[in-house]
């Protein structure tokens, strides 16, 4: 199985793609994987799925499974 390349960011021990292209690519592989269990369990087991890709402070990029709704919901009020 052909896999994207990554390493262990500074900020935690998270894996981290070094371009946005990479970590989208990774992200489209991680739920096409979901997907594969979820048709295999016939849903008797809730899989969470990761949403989105974002860009840590040391620039690199992870993959999340918090919703861009979630996020700005829970920025804006730690913001205010």
């Amino acid at each position: 199985m052909k896999t994207v390349e990554f390493h262990t960011c500074d900020c935690s021990d998270k894996r981290a793609f070094g371009d946005r292209r990479a970590a989208e690519k990774a992200l489209g592989r991680a739920q096409a994987k979901r997907d594969r269990q979820a048709q295999r369990w016939d849903g008797r087991h809730p899989q969470s799925r990761e949403n989105r890709v974002y860009q840590c402070e040391f620039g690199m990029w992870h993959l999340t499974k918090q919703s861009r709704r979630s996020y700005e919901e829970h920025a804006a009020r730690n913001a205010a």
